[in-house]
């Protein structure tokens, strides 16, 4: 009886969830709740009040856990006050096949995260100025499942990695992304007393990425299965040292000092466009060169 107690204790802790990291209130209207018009999916957002059209912003993809112990409403909370404070915009959308207490990382959740995050990215260009050079996928818990495939698959669109107390399954990745995922930046960190499956799972994970040539930054966390975003700050912050931004809409900056002619404004003077000079009209040339079908010229 107590064997079978101690064996479900990594599973009661798990279901009983994690607390929200306070960390301090942000200015209000930041946060939206969303639908991805080409999938229909839900996404929690945050856009920090300091941003700046004319700046690119670095973007945090945040990947939740087992539903409903681990959603993305949490996640939008844990994110938020690191939004604000270095400028991110954030998105937890609302996922599939993130069960880490029975599930595996299920392909066909994984195919439908990868098109709803893809298409949540893909829709921000066209109304944020945001830094294609620096855009990481992170996760807690279950969340490290579309985490690690998503990410793995799209070097072209991510940045960094950072699983955190996460689970992983080789099967579900080994073989579905190229080689160009090795120049990605990746760390993964669990808790000292995390649950058991966490710990093991992490650790290969650590040691799958590293025979296949990643290069990947580990760390212990003191504690269990606790939420650390401030882990996965520095190292992204560390991370975008490294790359110069390069934001979607930077051709459509403004100079410093240039004016714009507001036609609503009082004492706006209409400017009609200058007249180009009239075309002098020519005769019509007479062909030098006559072919057996072209009629004689006038």
């Amino acid at each position: 009886m107590r064997r079978a107690i101690l064996l479900m204790l990594p599973l009661v802790m798990l279901l009983a969830g994690c607390p929200v990291p306070f960390k301090g209130e942000v200015p209000k209207g930041g946060k939206k709740y969303m639908i991805d018009p080409a999938t229909g999916n839900a996404f929690w957002m945050y856009v920090p009040k300091k941003y700046d059209h004319d700046t690119p912003a670095p973007v945090i993809v945040s990947c939740h856990g087992t539903p409903p112990y681990d959603v993305a409403e949490h996640h939008i909370r844990t994110w938020e006050w690191y939004g604000e404070k270095y400028g991110c915009i954030i998105i937890c959308p609302d996922l599939q096949g993130t069960d880490g207490i029975f599930g595996a990382g299920p392909i066909g959740g994984m195919l439908h995260n990868e098109r709803v995050i893809l298409s949540i990215i893909s829709s921000l260009c066209y109304k944020y100025n945001i830094d294609r050079s620096n855009i990481m996928i992170t996760g807690f818990s279950g969340g490290g499942f579309p985490a690690y495939w998503v990410g793995l698959r799209h070097p072209d669109v991510f940045s960094a990695i950072v699983p955190q107390n996460c689970n992983f399954n080789r099967s579900s990745i080994d073989g579905w992304y190229p080689p160009q995922a090795r120049k990605i930046d990746v760390m993964i960190y669990y808790g000292e007393f995390d649950p058991a499956p966490i710990v093991i799972q992490s650790k290969h994970g650590i040691e799958y990425l590293k025979s296949h040539g990643f290069k990947v930054k580990t760390k212990v966390i003191p504690g269990g299965h606790d939420r650390h975003p401030e882990v996965a700050m520095a190292f992204f912050r560390k991370s975008m040292s490294k790359r110069p931004a390069n934001g979607t809409l930077a051709s459509l900056k403004i100079k410093k000092g240039a004016k714009r002619r507001n036609p609503t404004k009082p004492g706006y003077k209409y400017q009609p466009p200058k007249k180009s000079p009239p075309v002098k009209k020519t005769a019509p040339r007479t062909p030098t060169t006559t072919y057996p079908d072209m009629p004689p010229a006038p």
